[in-house]
């Protein structure tokens, strides 16, 4: 099983019930896809480098790997825009989460980007695991109803990770036009 980790670049420590879910993972041999971010990219890729753990795959969009702690593969995902914003992230987060069998993300509950996985993960009908920071709560969403309803405390962060999916939706049409060939997405 492979299993894409993430969180907010605002939260660079691993609560315990993250390490102990992570711990059961790496006991049964499973495979992880990190980001190469500061924060909780960082956090997971610290806490796997120091129990020397193989099965990782270090993923980027930035042009360049700004972090890779464990000296682990890495595959650059080419957005092919030019702009330095997040929407360039947006095509290595949609990538991991495309080819993962479920997640676990750290949520400060208000980084849309980090929402928009887990949104993604769901609506793939993949289960997503999320540390909620503010209730120091490790919470299991396995249909996105159920996440749906969650979130109606957070409609704001909700809308704009939507948008910001909705956004990446139009790209991928637009460079499958482009180039129907294009094999980033399967």
């Amino acid at each position: 099983m492979i299993i894409v980790l993430g969180g907010s670049r605002l939260i660079s420590s691993l609560p315990a019930a993250v390490l102990e879910k992570i711990d059961s993972w790496v006991n049964e041999g499973h495979h992880f896809f990190i980001g190469d971010a500061a924060g909780s990219d960082r956090a997971f890729q610290t806490y796997l480098s120091e129990a020397n753990y193989p099965n990782v795959v270090v993923m980027s969009s930035a042009g360049v790997v700004r972090n890779n702690l464990g000296n682990w593969p890495i595959e650059l995902v080419d957005s092919g825009l030019k702009s330095k914003s997040h929407s360039i992230h947006a095509f290595k987060d949609r990538k991991m989460t495309s080819e993962a069998d479920a997640g676990l993300m750290i949520w400060d509950c208000e980084s849309a980007g980090t929402l928009s996985n887990v949104i993604d993960l769901l609506r793939q009908g993949k289960e997503c695991k999320i540390w909620i920071a503010p209730d120091a709560e490790l919470c299991n969403f396995d249909d996105f109803d159920s996440l749906n309803r969650w979130l109606l405390k957070f409609p704001d962060v909700k809308l704009e990770a939507e948008k910001r999916l909705a956004k990446f939706d139009k790209r991928k049409v637009k460079r499958l036009e482009i180039d129907p060939r294009d094999t980033l997405f399967g």
